[in-house]
């Protein structure tokens, strides 16, 4: 059986002022007033401050979406890592969580003939975990109560409750970056062979 993700839920707001204190430092003092007026919103207001100052983060989330949506082998590889879920009697309503130990191994996600190749020889670095949807929903209600902004478990539950496990599959991979943690849920369809 597997184990909730021991890293801490994102706090949005003390993310938001890391970016702009790396990125955009005379513009902090402005930050309090940006999150008040966002209220609610911080999840989303991070991914566009993200976008902004960050686009290579953005941009190697779209990468692996793509490909493990649109490409058949890499899709063959994601449907034999749930496969072999259901063979070990983990319910289908599941969460294949992708933990990844550094932001590089964001890239290599989105790059097939990378992922390819090392998966073809000593593997990729990364913990691969399923959460079953009855050990999903404490956790994440317990993460829902803590402090910060922590919607993106709230989207990642509803995606896993709401999927079709014999059409598609549902995802979470995240990277450690900096003082936050980047995190994308993603329903990946089931590709034909």
């Amino acid at each position: 059986m597997c184990q909730p993700p021991k890293e801490p839920p994102v706090d949005a707001a003390a993310a938001i002022k890391d970016l702009y204190a790396r990125h955009d430092p005379e513009k902090l003092s402005e930050v309090d007033a940006l999150l008040t007026k966002f209220k609610g919103r911080e999840a989303q207001l991070l991914q566009a401050v993200t976008a902004k100052y960050c686009p290579d983060d953005v941009d190697r989330f779209a990468k692996i979406v793509k490909l493990f949506s649109e490409d058949a082998d890499v899709n063959r590889m994601l449907r034999g890592f749930d496969e072999d879920a259901t063979a070990k009697g983990i319910d289908k309503r599941r969460l294949i969580m992708f933990k990844c130990p550094t932001v590089d191994t964001l890239v290599i996600l989105g790059d097939k003939q990378n992922l390819m190749t090392r998966m073809s020889s000593n593997g990729v670095e990364l913990d691969i975990s399923y959460l079953p949807i009855d050990q999903l929903r404490p956790m994440v209600a317990q993460i829902l109560e803590a402090p910060g902004d922590n919607a993106i478990y709230g989207e990642t539950l509803a995606q896993t409750e709401s999927f079709d496990p014999e059409k598609e599959m549902s995802l979470l991979v995240c990277a450690p970056s900096g003082a936050e943690n980047l995190v994308r849920p993603m329903l990946v369809p089931r590709l034909s062979s």
